[in-house]
């Protein structure tokens, strides 16, 4: 599955304000959408399937800090970050994975 890049949606490789939440999907077949990425300014649009969240950059390479930004994606509010929509290519047997990049974490 590719990023979306139709008009209403970020387009691919472009930074953007996203709410992440958790998606509730989980399977046995990687890549897995997880997460659903919503515009920050259009939080009430169709959700963009995310199957990698990256967090990396943003977590100061602390494992406490990378649980406590996954765990709020799990509440009502979500996570949200500034970040890019990449598509990785034969991630896995399901096919290809939507990655996040996040590159701030905002309030």
């Amino acid at each position: 599955m590719n990023a979306p890049t139709n008009g209403s949606q970020p387009k691919q490789g472009e930074s953007t304000s996203y709410i992440v939440k958790d998606s509730g999907v989980r399977c046995f077949a990687p890549p897995c959408p997880t997460y659903n990425a919503f515009p920050a300014d259009k939080p009430d649009a169709e959700p963009i399937p995310v199957h990698e969240l990256e967090l990396s950059s943003v977590a100061e390479g602390s494992d406490e800090k990378m649980e406590s930004l996954i765990r709020k994606t799990l509440d009502g509010t979500g996570l949200k970050v500034q970040g890019t929509l990449e598509t990785r290519p034969n991630a896995g047997p399901a096919g290809a994975a939507t990655v996040l990049r996040a590159s701030k974490v905002e309030n």
